[in-house]
């Protein structure tokens, strides 16, 4: 029987059926990477979200591709996906708020105008790009943004429709979607859980999303286009704080906010099973809690515990949720195969989404597997 470490596994397991759309227009101009970045630098811009998201609770924000960036550093406009510095919260008092409503609203106008997109399209484009908004500022379940006025809300309009990342996750969510559901924005157990277990989930996780817990805002047997949103950015993101809420609120079946062992060893128990498939063998779970304890620092798994080992606990939730991940991040760990990707790439350090994006969309990827397709090809 094989064991991790013989598997060879694609580092990127989320893979959209379609990755380009005629809708994908407006593309950035090409980027000056420096390769003399390293990851351990706290200075580069890609640090950015990992050095506040600890600090600041009211609004996370994120760092987007800049054609300059020095412009990030005035701070003069403030989105969810720009440099921020933490001193600007101290300093000045959000009193505002928008809603997740105004946001959608505004960036299917915006689209409507600018991109001539059909209203329906307009529609799911401005809820997969106000959800990615909300997602990246900690603010799902408030369903409301903190801002200093009501002028901020072009703002964010105005970054949905021309960030790049913000364009692509749309363009990416909306083929994801359209490609799960059998009717249109309704999304029944069978299929959902069908994506999922290709994606590496076992059946009793997609159980739990469809349970009646904190990740839905509706019963039933089906999920709408916003619950199913947030599962995508789940999936992909276990290291950004509004997903590690999200997979804490599926593992917490009794809703005590101690995680059970006797669950989460029910939940190993799939994983196991999943890789017992794929002829390769799992550490007992004795094993695995202990490890998981030292990541945590505690033997009471509680949100806060998830929240103050952030950059650590996705293994944790991916021990538990996704096999596929479970298996690529004990890969990853001998080959430090993220950081690598990162330095190539030459844009600092990454969140998971930011990569998965990358890999779909920048031409950077596409032409490397061009040249080395071309390579092979002559070689042959």
């Amino acid at each position: 029987m094989k064991t991790v470490a013989d598997v060879k596994f694609p580092s990127i397991v989320f893979s959209p059926i379609a990755t380009s759309s005629p809708k994908l227009t407006r593309m950035r101009l090409p980027i000056n990477r420096d390769q003399s970045w390293t990851s351990s630098s706290d200075e580069s811009v890609g640090n950015v979200t990992a050095r506040i998201l600890t600090g600041i609770d009211e609004l996370h924000v994120d760092t987007s591709k800049m054609e300059n960036e020095s412009d990030t550093s005035s701070c003069s406009i403030h989105t969810a996906l720009e440099y921020v510095h933490p001193k600007v919260f101290q300093k000045k008092s959000l009193s505002e708020k928008i809603t997740r409503e105004e946001l959608r609203s505004a960036i299917a106008a915006c689209k409507i105008t600018e991109d001539n997109y059909k209203k329906t399209e307009a529609d799911l484009y401005a809820l997969v790009t106000t959800e990615r908004i909300l997602w990246n500022a900690g603010r799902t379940w408030s369903g409301t943004m903190p801002v200093e006025n009501r002028d901020d809300l072009k703002k964010y309009a105005r970054n949905a429709c021309d960030d790049f990342y913000m364009r692509c996750t749309g363009q990416l969510c909306i083929d994801e979607l359209q490609h799960i559901s059998h009717t249109r924005g309704r999304y029944d157990f069978q299929s959902v859980a069908i994506y999922c277990f290709e994606k590496g989930m076992p059946s009793s996780i997609i159980s739990r999303v469809f349970a009646k817990n904190l990740v839905r805002r509706s019963t039933g047997e089906y999920l709408d286009d916003m619950e199913m949103t947030w599962l995508l950015f789940a999936m992909v993101g276990t290291d950004e704080v509004q997903s590690v809420e999200y997979w804490f609120r599926v593992l917490d079946v009794h809703c005590t906010g101690v995680l059970s062992v006797a669950v989460l060893e029910g939940f190993y128990a799939e994983i196991t099973k999943y890789l017992a498939h794929e002829n390769v063998a799992s550490l007992p779970f004795s094993n695995v809690i202990a490890q998981f304890s030292d990541i945590l620092g505690t033997q009471q798994w509680t949100l806060r515990s998830f929240k103050e080992n952030r950059e650590l606990v996705y293994r944790v939730i991916n021990g538990f949720t996704n096999a596929i991940r479970f298996l690529e991040q004990e890969i990853n760990e001998k080959t430090n195969g993220e950081r690598v990707d990162d330095e190539e790439f030459g844009q600092g350090q990454r969140t998971r989404w930011q990569r998965l994006i990358d890999h779909e969309y920048d031409d950077f990827y596409h032409q490397t597997h061009s040249s080395s397709t071309e390579t092979s090809n002559i070689t042959a």
